[in-house]
């Protein structure tokens, strides 16, 4: 039913730029092999960088991707510094955590990376992001956050919608057809086989994905990626594209996202873009005291619901099928990409594995 291809990572393009821009910031990592595969296949390769991520814990900037980084860390005790950097390195080393979907995160956390480390990182992040949520959340989706994270991150030219445009090319030369802006009511037109990609799934909860994306005649950050890891902020995340990506392809602008996740009925996704901005004004001045509101040419405000799903204890046993009961129809979502909880390389492989189904006789 949408106009343009690429779902929760399709992109807008105003006048002026050379690339789109995703409505909702977007990266892949250096493991993320499927969804490199294919956009080699098409002829559209990802290419990679090292940017710089950062999180502001007590009204400073801090480097937390790294072993080294969180050694330097003195907002924490050297002891805990250690529980918590041994902590994230088991992580790692378990290959698959989805035995450890018994536990819930809340429970796991304090006790895996230490109480200090995780009542000062960890629960703030994890309290802005999912709220009265966090206690259903089980700790093979905190495992998936962990394990999957590289120091090079990929992207494509052009955007993700570009990579989206080539699948579509290659799948219109074998014979398919892509309709676009399309509705449909039972009986409208007969099919052999359906796909029901919808996000809704009765047995979790998800929250909302929002952005207010900024284009600023000047840089915000000089890092790519900020946690807030401060308590009360409207915002959990700020993501500056062109400290990733090179602003020649923005017409040498500056693009920032302020980013959240909200439950139904929070009064931010009723707010205008403009109301956002004014709710959000006075914490980016504190990102950066230099901040002027007459930085900002252009703005625009996205929301989609079921952005993040809540995957709770042992959801393992609750995975919808992607063949229904009925022969004829099949469904794959991101309720079914778990441990991992959204990402453009499981939405990829999860096709596969739907497209392998329809095709069985």
């Amino acid at each position: 039913k949408e106009k343009n291809l690429g779902g929760l990572a399709g992109d807008f393009k105003p006048a002026g730029w050379d690339w789109g821009l995703e409505r909702y910031y977007h990266h892949i990592f250096a493991n993320d092999k499927e969804v490199i595969k294919l956009a080699k296949s098409v002829g559209w390769p990802a290419f990679f960088e090292k940017p710089v991520t950062n999180s502001l814990i007590g009204g400073k900037e801090k480097r937390l991707d790294s072993p080294f980084s969180l050694l330097k860390f003195n907002k924490l005790s050297l002891i805990s510094r250690l529980h918590m950097g041994l902590g994230l390195a088991m992580l790692k080393f378990i290959r698959n955590g989805v035995g450890l979907e018994k536990y819930q995160a809340v429970g796991m956390l304090p006790k895996l990376v230490g109480p200090e480390g995780y009542k000062k990182v960890w629960e703030p992040l994890l309290l802005a992001k999912f709220g009265k949520f966090l206690p259903t959340v089980n700790m093979a989706w905190f495992w998936a956050r962990v394990y999957k994270r590289t120091a090079g991150l990929g992207y494509f030219a052009g955007g993700f919608a570009k990579l989206a445009e080539k699948i579509a090319e290659e799948i219109k030369k074998n014979g398919g057809e892509i309709r676009l802006g399309t509705k449909y009511k039972v009986g409208d037109e007969k099919f052999d086989k359906i796909l029901n990609t919808g996000g809704r799934n009765l047995g979790i909860d998800y929250l909302w994905g929002q952005t207010l994306v900024l284009e600023l005649n000047k840089p915000l950050m000089k890092g790519y990626w900020l946690n807030v890891l401060q308590k009360n902020w409207p915002f959990l995340v700020v993501v500056e594209q062109t400290n990733f990506i090179n602003k020649k392809y923005y017409n040498n602008k500056h693009l920032v996202y302020l980013g959240n996740y909200l439950k139904d009925k929070d009064k931010r996704l009723k707010m205008s873009k403009d109301e956002l901005l004014e709710l959000f004004l006075p914490y980016i001045k504190k990102i950066n005291p230099n901040f002027n509101k007459k930085w900002i040419t252009k703005k625009w405000k996205f929301q989609d619901p079921y952005a993040q799903p809540v995957f709770p204890v042992n959801y393992s046993k609750q995975i919808p099928k992607i063949k229904t009961k009925n022969d004829r129809i099949y469904t794959a979502n991101t309720s079914m990409v778990y441990p991992w909880d959204r990402g453009v390389n499981y939405a990829v492989e999860l096709g596969q594995k739907a497209a392998k189904a329809m095709m069985l006789v």
